[in-house]
């Protein structure tokens, strides 16, 4: 949802009439075992699902809309407005899912599923485009990303030749249970690859001076609700995170809803924790706008190459190299290794 246009309606429901054909099609294929086919026939299933909605609905709402959020999507002048323009844009989603299964599964006579559109976790497809994970808001309006990848994939000269950082992962330890630093290491088995990350909307002004980190319960939960009672006909995938002191609050909310009929289904609960030195070398660390430029020119400088990255992937990509080839070998265990390997060569 982060690359279409707000205002572009007929974009939009392409876009999701498109994915209930893609989902109806799934119908056509023939399970192995009779069993699952037999419970695909008598109630079929498929699921249209988004991503980057957090994001889509700041372009939409814009500042105004981001700071009622932080405030906990208070039930003053502007929530009628807004949760209004939220259920417009959630129901033509819904409304032209259905449409693109419906039609498929007329057209070829295949029994029509009587639920159709979901919300899952989608946290790896959300990175391609950089959208915000399924609903969720994004944990900063600029991030670190930190990606695991094997200390031998041909992936990291590669970043480091384009001017990627690259470091030691959590796994990376001495015996003393201490992180390791130099990648080149030979207890270093996995690394990460640091980075720099910033939201579509971070420039919209005034939209980064607000902590996503401090995101009350009450928006979290609003927002996650609007999302399963105008789109959602399963459950929608939801973790909410919340502080000690939010506890009761959420409790009240949910106890309220379910006495209401209100829909709720599911949730998952995460305690927040603001003490990034306790767990260094997190997936995700908010950073400053200046620290984030700061990493960009850093980026920037040190690539030290004009190929694209698939070219310098290729000249990786074979068993040829190691990692000490591009990283350096300057601590003693490495160049213990080294000399290992030197005499083994002279026998």
């Amino acid at each position: 949802l982060n690359t279409i246009d707000p205002d572009d309606k007929k974009a939009q429901e392409a876009a999701f009439y498109a994915a209930g054909l893609q989902v109806a099609a799934l119908l056509q294929h023939e399970f192995v075992h009779e069993r699952y086919q037999y419970s695909r026939s008598i109630d079929p299933i498929v699921g249209v699902s988004f991503t980057g909605l957090f994001d889509f609905l700041v372009h939409a709402l814009g500042y105004e809309w981001l700071r009622w959020m932080m405030q906990g999507r208070p039930d003053n002048r502007a929530a009628k407005l807004f949760v209004n323009k939220e259920r417009s844009f959630l129901s033509r989603w819904r409304k032209a899912a259905h449409d693109g299964v419906v039609a498929y599964c007329e057209k070829h006579g295949i029994r029509t599923p009587n639920r159709i559109t979901t919300v899952q976790p989608a946290g790896t497809k959300s990175l391609l485009t950089g959208a915000s994970s399924g609903w969720h808001p994004p944990k900063a309006q600029r991030f670190i990303r930190r990606i695991t990848l094997g200390v031998n994939d041909p992936l990291v000269p590669a970043l480091l030749e384009h001017g990627y950082s690259v470091i030691p992962a959590q796994s990376a330890r001495d015996d003393d249970g201490n992180l390791l630093d130099d990648i080149s290491d030979p207890r270093v088995h996995e690394v990460l690859v640091e980075i720099p990350t910033e939201v579509s909307w971070a420039n919209i002004p005034g939209c980064d001076e607000f902590d996503l980190a401090r995101l009350p319960v009450e928006a979290q939960y609003g927002l996650y609700m609007s999302v399963q009672q105008y789109y959602t006909d399963h459950n929608t995938s939801a973790t909410i995170e919340l502080r000690e002191n939010e506890i009761e609050t959420l409790s009240k909310l949910i106890f309220e809803t379910i006495e209401n009929n209100g829909g709720y289904i599911s949730a998952a609960l995460l305690a927040r924790f603001d003490a990034l030195e306790v767990y260094p070398r997190l997936p995700f660390e908010p950073i400053s706008k200046e620290r984030y430029d700061e990493l960009i020119a850093i980026q920037e400088i040190s690539g030290e190459t004009d190929e694209d990255f698939l070219t310098t992937l290729n000249k990786y990509d074979s068993s040829e190299w190691s990692i000490e080839s591009v990283a350096g070998c300057t601590n003693a265990a490495c160049l213990a290794k080294a000399d290992a390997d030197e005499r083994e060569k002279g026998v």
